[in-house]
C-alpha cells in the first residue's frame, strides 16, 4: 500500500497538518483541498509514480483512500 508515501506527498504539496491525513479523510472537507491544490497534488503524484492521472479519475478522488487505491492499481 502506498499510503505512507502519498501522505508525505500531500504534506509536502499542500502543507496540510499530517494528523488530518487518514485513509478516510475527505480531501475537501477534512483537509480543505481546493481545485488548485488538487492539480498540484495530481502533478506531484504523477511525477512520483511516473503515471498520468486523467481528469475523470482526479474528479473521483474524494478521500485519501481513493488516491491510494488508484496509485496501487495503476503503478
Amino acid at each position: 500500500m502506498s499510503f505512507d508515501r502519498v501522505k508525505e506527498i500531500i504534506v509536502d504539496t499542500i502543507n496540510c497538518d499530517e494528523d488530518k491525513i487518514t485513509l478516510d479523510a475527505s480531501l475537501k472537507d477534512d483537509m480543505g483541498i481546493d481545485s488548485l491544490d488538487a492539480m498540484e497534488l495530481s502533478m506531484a503524484l504523477e511525477e512520483e509514480y511516473s503515471l498520468t492521472i486523467p481528469e475523470e479519475a482526479l474528479a473521483n478522488f474524494v478521500t485519501v483512500k481513493d488516491i491510494v487505491d488508484y496509485i496501487d492499481q495503476n503503478s
